[in-house]
């Protein structure tokens, strides 16, 4: 009797594509996790830039629409906006987050019309 030698097939083609694209996906989010690790995100802080961008009637007084701006890569939580009038009134809102290099929006209201107002972040927290 003799034996017969049995030949294994190599992997199909598809399956070498996907091992490739699971190599360079791998490779890819390690690399943004080693840049992010090495790059001194850690002395880096929030730089939160607030610009009005809109002022309207609302109900028995007025709303000051705002886009804060984190211009650094680092995120910013609790970040703390407040709207000061000449006369004294202030208001103030809480953005939950507001992610490095991105913007977010929120509104102040006041009794008196805004225009004018002084907008400036009063802090964050480090999330």
């Amino acid at each position: 009797m003799t034996k017969a030698k049995s030949k294994a097939k190599p992997p199909p083609l598809l399956e070498w594509i996907a091992s490739a694209l699971g190599l360079l996906l791998t490779l890819g989010v390690t690399a943004v996790i080693a840049r992010d690790a090495f790059n001194g995100s850690a002395e880096m802080t929030p730089d939160i830039a607030i610009a009005v961008t809109r002022v309207q009637p609302a109900g028995a007084g007025f709303l000051l629409e705002f886009e804060a701006r984190n211009l650094s890569a680092v995120t910013a939580a609790q970040v703390t906006i407040e709207g000061k009038l000449p006369d004294g009134e202030t208001s103030t809102a809480t953005i939950d987050y507001v992610p490095g290099r991105s913007a977010r929006r929120g509104g102040l209201f006041f009794a008196k019309d805004p225009r004018g107002a002084e907008v400036r972040a009063l802090g964050y927290q480090d999330p």
